[in-house]
């Protein structure tokens, strides 16, 4: 087989892959040990050519396996400072509560007021769908929608402030004027 004739070739192709002239030369000594460790090596047409790709895969594999990053190669430090950004049990249970005691209020609202803050909140349905279906005006729908949200506030904000004496209800009610309560009924 003619591979040792061809070495100053070899270690010019090892040198212009690894750019690292004892890397290179062990690069060619390592093909030819894989050369005569094979049992077929005799049977090889193009010897050249393929101590030349073997050189080259060599060489890939060195870059392959300078690429891997070791764990022990990451500082403790930089493992600490990875944080966990999905939510706590404690903020998905304080979530769940805060969208129950919404829900709830909600319920409180009058009818017209409940319908329309549903529709458009929480269906996200556009006003001008909401007056179509319930069969009243676009303004009509608007003043709903506001006072509703006012009368939400206003329960949250009576929430976090420690109750009055006497249980009074906070201020605001979110009863529409009898003409809108007639066309949200008829």
């Amino acid at each position: 087989m003619q591979v040792l004739p061809h070495e100053a070739h070899y270690l010019r192709q090892a040198r212009r892959w690894s750019r690292n002239p004892e890397e290179a030369f062990d690069l060619v000594q390592e093909a030819y040990l894989k050369l005569l460790q094979m049992d077929n090596w005799a049977t090889i047409r193009e010897p050249r050519s393929y101590t030349v790709t073997m050189i080259r895969n060599l060489v890939l594999q060195r870059v392959r396996r300078d690429q891997v990053v070791s764990i022990t190669d990451i500082p403790a430090l930089s493992l600490a400072e990875v944080r966990d950004e999905a939510p706590g049990v404690f903020e998905t249970v304080a979530a769940r509560e805060a969208l129950l005691d919404l829900l709830a209020d909600v319920e409180r609202l009058p009818p017209a007021c409940q319908r329309v803050v549903r529709m458009r909140k929480f269906e996200e349905r556009p006003p001008r769908e909401i007056a179509l279906i319930l069969g009243i005006s676009i303004s009509t729908v608007e003043t709903h929608l506001a006072r509703g949200m006012q009368q939400l506030m206003a329960w949250q904000r009576a929430s976090q402030t420690p109750r009055s004496i006497g249980g009074r209800s906070p201020e605001g009610t979110c009863a529409p004027n009898d003409s809108t309560d007639a066309e949200l009924h008829a």
